[in-house]
C-alpha cells in the first residue's frame, strides 16, 4: 500500500507538468539527461495510397542524431534518404532537410532538396515543400495518462536503481496533433501535388531505445471528422502504459485509458496486415477501430529496435479513415 501511495505522488508529479506552447515546440535536448533526445515527427497520406514520413531526433554529441525522410508515390513506388541529410542547424534542421515554424502550435512547413532513393538504389532528384496545418489545438500526453494505471505499473515492479534510472524514459514531454499536409513534392522534374491527412508529435527528455520491448501507435482521421491516437508501449523493465486521444467533429477530445492490448492484436502475427482495437475513453465512451497496413517504412533504433511505419486505412467507428498504423520491438527478443 505504502509503495502504491509513493508511485502515486511520483506520477502526480511528473505528470502535472504544464508548460506554454511558444515553450513546448522549441528544441530540447537536455544533455543532464541519461539518453538525452529531442524527437519530432511528420506522417501525410491519402486515400489514393500516396504517403509521407518525416522525423528528426537530436541526440548529440553523446549519440548521432536520427533522421527520416521517406514517401511513397502511387505509380512511382518508394523514395527516400539512405544517409545523414547533413549537419544539425539552428532549430529543426539537419541538411537541406528543414522543419520551420509557421504560426506556433498550428502551422509547421517541411522542406527539402537534394538526393534521394528509389528501393532499387537508383539516385533521384528531390525537392519538397509541404505545410502542416493543425485542425485542432497540440494534446499534451500528460493530460490522457490514467495516472493510478501507471502507479500500479510502476508498484508492481521491484524498486532498484537501475530501474529507477531507465524509468526516467517514461518521463518525457509529449505531445501530438492532427491536421493536414497540402504542397509538393518535385521527383524528377515532375511535380506532384499533395493533399494528405497529417499527424505530427513532438517528445523531449530521455529515450533509451534498448529498453524498449515492443509497442504500437496507430493515428488517424475518419471521414466523419474524428481524429484519433492510441498508443501502449511495454518496456523491458516496466509493464503496458497507454494513452491518446480522440478529438470529436466538434473540437472536443476524449482522452484514451484503455486498448486493446500487444498481444491480442499481433496474435497471429507480429506485424499484423489487419487488425482490431477497441478504445475505452475517459468518458465511458467505447470505440472500435478496424486497420490495414499497406506497405510500410521501416527503420532501425540503435541497432536494436524495429520500427515499421505502415500505410494505413480504417474504419473508426464503421467510417472510413486514413492515416499511419506503427508497430515496434526489440530485435532481439522479436522476429518478423
Amino acid at each position: 500500500m505504502l509503495k502504491h501511495l509513493i508511485a502515486r505522488q511520483m506520477v502526480k508529479h511528473t505528470k502535472s507538468r504544464q508548460f506554454p506552447v511558444d515553450y513546448l515546440e522549441q528544441k530540447h535536448v537536455d544533455q543532464n539527461q541519461p539518453y538525452p533526445n529531442d524527437s519530432s515527427y511528420f506522417y501525410g497520406g491519402d486515400k489514393d495510397g500516396n504517403a509521407f514520413i518525416t522525423r528528426m531526433a537530436f541526440r548529440e554529441p553523446k549519440r548521432p542524431n536520427e533522421y527520416w525522410f521517406d514517401f511513397f508515390l502511387k505509380g512511382n513506388g518508394y523514395f527516400g534518404l539512405t544517409s545523414s541529410p547533413g549537419t544539425e542547424g539552428k532549430g529543426f534542421q539537419q541538411g537541406t532537410l528543414k522543419w520551420e515554424p509557421i504560426e506556433v502550435g498550428k502551422i509547421w512547413r517541411v522542406t527539402y532538396e537534394g538526393v534521394v532513393y528509389s528501393r532499387d538504389g537508383k539516385a533521384h532528384a528531390c525537392k519538397t515543400n509541404l505545410v502542416f496545418t493543425g485542425d485542432h489545438p497540440i494534446y499534451d500526453f500528460a493530460k490522457s495518462s490514467d495516472h493510478s494505471a501507471i502507479a500500479q505499473a510502476i508498484a508492481s515492479e521491484k524498486w532498484t536503481r537501475e530501474f529507477f534510472f531507465h524509468l526516467k524514459d517514461t518521463h518525457q514531454v509529449h505531445y501530438e496533433q492532427t491536421g493536414s499536409f497540402k504542397g509538393t513534392i518535385i521527383l524528377d522534374d515532375r511535380t506532384h501535388n499533395l493533399n494528405m491527412m497529417a499527424s505530427r508529435d513532438h517528445s523531449f527528455g530521455s529515450r533509451n531505445w534498448h529498453t524498449w520491448d515492443r509497442h504500437y501507435w496507430i493515428t488517424g482521421v475518419s471521414d466523419a471528422g474524428i481524429h484519433w491516437t492510441v498508443t501502449t508501449i511495454k518496456w523491458q523493465f516496466l509493464g503496458r502504459l497507454i494513452a491518446g486521444f480522440i478529438t470529436a467533429a466538434d473540437g472536443t477530445t476524449d482522452a484514451i485509458v484503455d486498448c486493446t492490448d500487444l498481444e491480442t492484436v499481433s496474435k497471429e502475427k507480429l506485424l499484423p496486415d489487419h487488425g482490431m482495437v477497441e478504445i475505452k475513453t475517459r468518458s465511458g465512451k467505447t470505440h472500435h477501430m478496424e486497420f490495414w497496413r499497406h506497405g510500410e517504412f521501416p527503420y532501425l533504433h540503435d541497432d536494436k529496435y524495429m520500427m515499421r511505419e505502415g500505410i494505413g486505412t480504417y474504419k473508426f467507428d464503421g467510417s472510413d479513415g486514413v492515416g499511419m498504423v506503427e508497430f515496434g520491438f526489440h530485435a532481439d527478443k522479436y522476429k518478423v
